[in-house]
């Protein structure tokens, strides 16, 4: 069955981290580039946006009894075979997955311009996670 309360507090976290992230977007290329604090930042909460996504799926999946994801991107496709995703937007949660692992296991070969890039033009993606997810458990 599934926790409301740990899907909500998810929610909650991903909300904050977002707003964090579009406070980041907001900055020009140069702004973004000139301190590394601004790109570690968004590094940092582009890390733990994508993290809730899979802690929200991976409780979905648990609790539906669907089949075990063998990686974090399994995850999204799971969620896309059980109709919570449809198949192309749980395709651009992949990639986004994959990034998460260059995040945490290549930090520090990131390219601030991928960075701005994503959160210029991807924030959106976890919007809508959240709309399809609140659709699946309502």
């Amino acid at each position: 069955m599934v926790n409301y309360q740990k899907i909500e507090k998810q929610l909650q976290m991903l909300n904050k981290y977002l707003e964090i992230l579009k406070q980041l977007s907001n900055m020009n290329f140069s702004q973004f580039t000139q301190d590394p604090r601004n790109h570690g930042s968004a590094e940092r909460f582009l890390q733990l946006v994508i993290e809730t996504t899979l802690n929200i799926g991976n409780h979905i999946i648990a609790t539906h009894d669907f089949e075990a994801p063998q990686d974090y991107s399994d995850i999204f496709i799971i969620l896309s075979k059980h109709n919570v995703l449809p198949q192309h937007f749980a395709e651009e949660l992949v990639n986004m997955a994959h990034f998460r692992n260059r995040l945490v296991h290549i930090y520090w070969d990131i390219d601030p311009a991928r960075v701005y890039k994503i959160i210029q033009t991807k924030l959106e993606d976890f919007e809508a996670f959240k709309r399809y997810i609140l659709a699946f458990i309502a």
